[in-house]
């Protein structure tokens, strides 16, 4: 996972899969001459480890948590792949009755789990927000989470921290590979179980292959993507058709402490800035099959360890556990604006816990022999559900989030939130290729005779364009807007964004084909490119930039690397004349829903950043562009000493006006407010 947005957008964990107690059965009326698969406890043991796992890690207990998902689509290849070639085998499978289990197993909790969100959050989300939720709740209903969550996962969209169903990407990818998996087993029933097992083999190797490149490629692609996810289920479908158990209890304990010593590796030692998935998900992988192959030699002590009662239990509970924990964290976070502390995570979990009992026992039991016999009926229910998620979506659309839950003003507060440039559609992230073209975006004054200066910059550029537009009018003035969220405007610098050094190249020689231009004006979220971290209601760590002089990634190392980009990058503008917008403060809370739950509440009591807390995040940058301009001489316009003093701090509002529209961008509003200090950055050069 390169990158923190990408990173933190990512993890998830997936449903349980079918097959003994606490697992879905074929309901009573269709029960046949099958025999059942003899009850295996060691597998749900190895659930809970897997969504133990996953829960601690969002918990930020557990740094390699992460791994459960994978842990569990291995654990759902091998269940399920087990169930359907027994059918298959025996002339009796049935594609309207597996479904009917799958129906039965996933959709009565997730649908619960849904509501309950709908329902709470509404209690508190902003309008934007809840807006959001309501269109991705339309995408888990049809199992299409994780190609919405990847299709969605723009710079400017709400992270996982206002994301609640995130974590239901895993759930559909699941159904996704459901979809085409019987049917192929349909057509491998008329093979040689040693042609099926090559069949097999040689999807799970395309799908690795797949994750290796594409995860270097574009890692966000890689995490969300099903095809290259299938492998790991398949991992588990190969250990199913394996001809042979361990032949000893030894061998059986060698596989199992093999694999249980892969887990736990990967646990301890993964974080979230690695590359994943790709060939890193092998080992959890590959333990999670170890611990399978294990189990079929049931006389085993790590089958025996997994199989004690209480890792027991937590397996049986563990898809209410899964579907409960990421709302619940994501609730506190929302409501309380920050990180939990452990003391709040373990409550968090604690609740967690209690929520999943009551689901699994109430909602999970029950239905998996509801309506015995009625196969169409429970079809229709789940279209009816389907359909009045639908429903739901719209009214969250065409209502803007339902934004009569809440009175002025915190309405309009909230509503800065949508505060932005509203030609960040059109000139936002410009194709590279139009880019090179000579295409770009002009702002300023249309009648002005030539553009005469060029605007420079990542997401803070793009935030900031509607003021600098303002004040190139009335100035008499227009310019290009060349702009990439995300991005760094810094010269040779390799960024988490693969084409951020296409952009910065294309961006120079866009700027050296017009002669034109006397003034470069540049504009980033300099803190984060020289400190590698993130300040303000969503931390963030590791973001690291490189170059060709650099030894290794890491904090130190961001320092230089962003010292010798900006370097270069000022001398590349020359001979125009460059100025630096810098030091705009960044808010501890995301300001609309801090606004608003001011508000709404009277919390925060706080709407300003102290001053001090600004002066000590912006201080290393001071630094280090004083240290830059000595050698290569740049013009800095202060945007923190228009916006702050001694006695208010840096507040989120000026005249009533929401200066952002998160907890860093400038808000539209709030830019055109400050209008006249980017007409100082278009002034002459001191």
């Amino acid at each position: 996972m390169q990158g923190k947005i990408v990173s933190t957008l990512a993890h998830g964990l997936a449903p349980t899969a079918e097959a003994g107690p606490g697992a879905p059965s074929a309901p009573r009326s269709s029960a046949s001459h099958r025999a059942p698969q003899p009850y295996r406890a060691d597998i749900d043991g190895l659930r809970a480890i897997a969504v133990l796992s996953v829960l601690l890690f969002h918990a930020a207990m557990l740094p390699g948590g992460f791994v459960g998902v994978d842990i569990f689509f291995v654990i759902s290849g091998f269940l399920i792949s087990r169930i359907i070639f027994r059918e298959v085998d025996a002339g009796d499978f049935s594609i309207a009755r597996f479904y009917e289990r799958r129906i039965r197993r996933i959709v009565p909790a997730l649908a619960a789990v849904m509501g309950a969100t709908a329902l709470v959050f509404a209690l508190f989300a902003t309008p934007m927000d809840y807006k959001i939720m309501g269109k991705s709740m339309a995408a888990t209903a049809g199992f299409l989470s994780n190609l919405y969550f990847y299709l969605k996962g723009d710079y400017f969209d709400p992270s996982s921290e206002t994301a609640p169903l995130l974590h239901t990407w895993s759930l559909a990818v699941e159904e996704q590979y459901y979809v085409l998996f019987p049917l192929a087993a349909v057509l491998m029933g008329r093979v040689s179980a040693a042609r099926r097992l090559a069949f097999v083999l040689a999807g799970f190797l395309l799908s690795l292959a797949l994750s290796v490149w594409l995860v270097r490629v574009n890692a966000s692609l890689a995490f969300y993507l099903p095809f290259s996810r299938f492998w790991e289920i398949l991992a588990g479908t190969l250990v199913a058709l394996w001809p042979r158990a361990p032949a000893t209890r030894g061998g059986a304990e060698f596989c199992g402490l093999a694999g249980l010593l892969l887990i736990l590796g990967s646990l301890v030692l993964y974080h979230d800035g690695m590359l994943f998935p790709g060939e890193s998900a092998l080992p959890p992988c590959l333990g999670a099959a170890l611990l399978l192959q294990a189990g079929r030699h049931g006389d085993n002590r790590i089958s025996a360890l997994l199989s004690l009662k209480p890792l027991v239990f937590v397996g049986l509970v563990s898809y209410s556990l899964y579907l409960w924990h990421w709302p619940v964290l994501v609730g506190a976070r929302y409501v309380l604006m920050r990180e939990l502390t452990p003391t709040e995570g373990a409550l968090a979990l604690g609740a967690t816990g209690v929520l999943a009992f009551l689901s699994w026992r109430f909602i999970e039991q029950p239905f998996r022999h509801a309506w015995p016999g009625q196969q169409r009926r429970l079809f229709w229910a789940t279209a009816g559900l389907g359909a009045l998620t639908l429903a739901f979506t719209l009214a969250t659309h065409v209502t803007g989030g339902f934004t009569g839950r809440f009175h002025e003003p915190a309405r309009s507060y909230a509503a800065a939130a949508l505060d932005t440039n509203p030609r960040r559609g059109e000139c936002d992230r410009i194709a590279i290729d139009r880019l090179r073209a000579g295409e770009a975006c002009l702002i300023g004054d249309p009648g002005a005779q030539a553009p005469s200066f060029v605007f420079i910059g990542d997401s803070f550029a793009d935030a900031e364009m509607p003021a600098m537009d303002e004040a190139a009018r009335r100035a008499g003035r227009k310019g290009y807007a060349l702009v990439h969220s995300g991005c760094f405007p810094l010269v040779g610098v390799r960024q988490s964004n693969l084409e951020c050094r296409d952009f910065v190249d294309a961006a120079l020689a866009f700027v050296k084909s017009h002669p034109e231009l006397g003034q470069a004006i540049v504009t980033a979220r300099w803190t984060s490119a020289l400190l590698g971290n993130r300040f303000g209601q969503l931390r963030g760590e590791g973001w690291f930039i490189t170059d060709d002089a650099s030894p290794a990634p890491g904090y130190a190392e961001n320092a230089a690397v962003f010292r010798r980009g900006l370097a270069r990058m000022v001398e590349a503008l020359r001979p125009l004349d460059v100025t630096l917008l810098a030091f705009v403060p960044e808010q501890r809370f995301d300001v609309p829903r801090a606004l608003m739950f001011h508000a709404l509440f009277g919390r925060p009591s706080e709407t300003s950043l102290p001053l001090s807390l600004h002066e000590a995040r912006q201080a290393p940058l001071r630094q280090a562009l004083a240290e830059v301009a000595r050698a290569h001489p740049f013009r800095i316009v202060d945007v923190g000493a228009r916006l702050c003093s001694p006695e208010r701090g840096c507040p989120m509002l000026l005249d009533a006006t929401p200066l952002y529209a998160d907890d860093n961008h400038l808000s539209r509003s709030g830019g055109l407010a400050i209008a006249d200090l980017f007409g100082k950055a278009l002034g002459p050069k001191a």
